[in-house]
């Protein structure tokens, strides 16, 4: 289970990528903040992988 465009990083970064997706559609937004927000909601390291993957491959809906 690998992102698109980000092979691994999904396993490896699950919540470096999601951070890197949201920050790159809300731009506005601190790098701080959005990591904290992620970590709060990731939960665990699958929960965490999933929510990447599905992120990933759909990042703006």
């Amino acid at each position: 289970m690998t992102a698109p465009g980000r092979p691994n990083q999904a396993v490896c970064d699950p919540v470096g990528l999601m951070v890197d997706l949201v920050t790159a559609v809300e731009d506005h937004v601190e790098v701080e903040q959005i990591r904290a927000v992620v970590v709060s909601v990731a939960g665990g390291r699958a929960k965490a992988r999933r929510l990447a993957t599905a992120l990933a491959e759909r990042p703006r809906c």
